[in-house]
């Protein structure tokens, strides 16, 4: 089932983690030994590591999820000490809030949202980056994640159809953003968009196309928008996300 993991982890040294660490601890964490690490059907999401607010001069925080239909292979119990490239790190403490594919479904249809993107946002077509917050790019980043953790033939899937009048109906209402850099893992910085947007979908919209606008609202702060996800881009909060994972 979908959930978010929060770790607080201290180095045994100062140390201040990459992208390609990150995203290699992430892989750690939540690949089997024999998985195929290119495939690009990662069942995770990763934020950025950000300062322990408890030990700000030397602790880490890291947010992660695990978006698999079972039980995510992080065993939290066994675990007392991970690695940041180089850098051991003992693992303080671990805060897991779940919720299942089915209750992230049965929530009330939606007519307007606000998504949050805390980290660079940016979406990858045809090769071809894109920085521009199209609110039909937004939700097709979730609505293909999401469809992706369920099995074939499940009745929680948003299909075609439904995914079609959805991206006909919704809209972005307001926004509050800007381009923010990161280091993309690959040797140079990527730019996306940071900051807050608000998505709306038509007056007229039936139930079915708000109760699907709303299931991917809800499901984004699970696994982020956009490109590189597993990398810590596209990390992402929502006002339907009443667990406060904000």
């Amino acid at each position: 089932m979908p959930i978010v993991i929060t770790l607080r982890l201290r180095p045994l040294r100062p140390w201040r983690p990459d992208t390609r660490q990150l995203h290699g601890l992430a892989c750690a964490l939540f690949e089997q030994p024999a998985a195929d690490h290119g495939t690009q059907d990662k069942r995770f999401a990763v934020w950025p590591v950000a300062p322990d607010p408890a030990d700000p001069h030397v602790g880490l925080v890291l947010r992660c999820s695990w978006l698999g239909n079972g039980a995510s292979p992080f065993d939290t119990k066994a675990t007392s000490r991970l690695r940041l490239g180089a850098a051991p790190c003992a693992l303080v403490d671990v805060d897991e809030q779940p919720a299942s594919y089915p209750e992230l479904a049965a929530g009330p249809p939606a007519s307007v949202a606000t998504l949050t993107f805390r980290s660079p946002t940016y979406f990858s077509r045809s090769g071809a980056d894109s920085v521009v917050p199209d609110p039909r790019l937004i939700l097709g980043s979730h609505q293909r994640r999401w469809n992706e953790a369920l099995p074939e033939g499940s009745s929680l899937r948003i299909d075609d159809e439904l995914w079609q009048r959805l991206h006909r109906a919704v809209r972005l209402d307001a926004f509050d953003l800007h381009t923010a850099e990161m280091d993309s893992g690959r040797g140079y910085r990527r730019a996306g968009f940071v900051g807050a947007a608000t998505l709306q979908v038509a007056r007229e919209a039936p139930v079915d196309v708000r109760s699907a606008f709303a299931i991917l609202v809800r499901y984004a702060p699970y696994c982020g928008t956009g490109a590189q996800t597993t990398h810590g881009f596209g990390a992402t909060t929502s006002d339907l996300d009443g667990a406060g994972r904000g």
